[in-house]
């Protein structure tokens, strides 16, 4: 499937089975709208209006059920967000089935469902994070021992990114001295 970054996407963020927090993600220009059917703060908040990250504690209201869930809602307004796009991760209860009906609302509000990696793709075309760093995401992700955990780490902290830096900064430096003496052949430049 084609990924198209202008749209509102979703996904279950935390790993299969139970546990005591499960984190849904979401993406795209129409977050507010898709949120604001299913997410209610308590007390109300004007979350949607924040210009800056903030956390706000409220009730998920799910698809298949009268349940009201509560949970918090992390918000990042964009463009300092991760993807570029406002971001926000709802964190609940990590029971599959609470999660599975919260995740089938979000995509009766508009949201489609996130192919795998489309959040760090969408960092990527934002110019978030480098291609270096989005490979480093994918290793660390896939990561199937320590030393492959280690190696991806040092990548996406800029372990190879860095002397790359280096190496082209030195590169323009020599280029415009170059161009310098091309530019005053006639004065007695070192």
């Amino acid at each position: 499937m084609a990924h198209v970054p202008d749209d509102t996407i979703v996904a279950i963020a935390s790993p299969p089975g139970g546990a005591a927090r499960g984190i849904l993600r979401l993406t795209g220009p129409e977050l507010c709208a898709c949120l604001k059917g299913v997410f209610q703060p308590v007390p109300a908040h004007p979350w949607w209006d924040c210009n800056r990250p903030t956390v706000i504690a409220g009730v998920l209201c799910l698809a298949r059920t009268l349940a009201r869930l509560p949970c918090e809602l992390y918000y990042w307004p964009g463009p300092r967000s991760y993807t570029g796009q406002p971001v926000a991760e709802i964190h609940t209860l990590g029971s599959m089935p609470l999660l599975e009906a919260a995740l089938e609302g979000l995509l009766k509000a508009g949201a489609r469902l996130a192919e795998p990696g489309e959040f760090t793709l969408r960092a990527f075309l934002a110019g978030r994070i480098d291609l270096v760093q989005a490979e480093a995401v994918l290793g660390v992700i896939d990561a199937a021992d320590s030393a492959e955990l280690e190696v991806a780490l040092v990548q996406l902290s800029g372990g190879v990114a860095g002397p790359l830096h280096r190496l082209r900064d030195t590169l323009l430096d020599l280029l415009a001295h170059l161009e310098a003496g091309f530019d005053f052949a006639d004065e007695d430049l070192p």
